[in-house]
């Protein structure tokens, strides 16, 4: 790894671990600097103030746990389950929602929508129109509150229990197939 990615990584690290203990007022240039170690002087020749620190740090995080399309939906439907998991385990997300509910900044929210919950939610939702056109979900499925269904699964789950059973997922997966494919899951295994 390159000496500035390095540095870059440092800077999002910390970014994002600020975010996660203390909420994004925590997230300025002089905090990331001082849990860093890198000087305020090269943040800033990196980015122009925290927004873009914040930004920054989320696309990183965004491009973690890419997601791979193959040629079966509810093979697809596990694998962004168990990125959206891995979100949340590696407590990285967990800073991330708080963001959202607690900040009273709506730049900062629409930043973390934009770089980072969008994104991965539009992939999703593009995946089951994909099934739709393949014939693995019917023509009628509102895919995008099935996405959104997803997600809030996700997250309940973490807040109450913290841990995600494979049997857990798979009766997701189960349930999503029920309701989603042509025939009513019954081609499910």
């Amino acid at each position: 790894m390159a000496r500035g990615e390095q540095v870059d990584r440092r800077i999002h690290e910390a970014a994002m671990a600020l975010l996660r203990a203390h909420g994004p007022a925590a997230v300025t240039v002089e905090a990331v600097a001082a849990q860093s170690g890198v000087a305020r002087t090269t943040i800033y020749r990196r980015h122009k103030d925290r927004g873009e620190v914040l930004e920054s740090a989320l696309k990183e995080m965004a491009a973690t746990n890419p997601f791979v399309p193959t040629e079966d939906v509810w093979v697809d439907m596990r694998t962004a389950i168990e990125i959206t998991i891995a979100t949340f385990l590696q407590n990285r997300g967990v800073g991330v929602f708080l963001g959202l509910v607690q900040s009273g900044d709506p730049e900062l929210v629409e930043l973390i929508r934009e770089k980072l919950l969008r994104p991965r939610m539009e992939l999703g939702v593009a995946r089951l129109r994909a099934g739709i056109a393949t014939g693995q979900v019917r023509a009628d499925a509102d895919v995008d509150t099935v996405a959104d269904l997803v997600l809030g699964a996700v997250a309940a789950r973490f807040a109450h229990a913290g841990t995600f059973p494979p049997e857990w997922i798979d009766s997701v997966v189960a349930l999503m197939r029920r309701s989603l494919e042509p025939d009513g899951g019954a081609s499910a295994p």
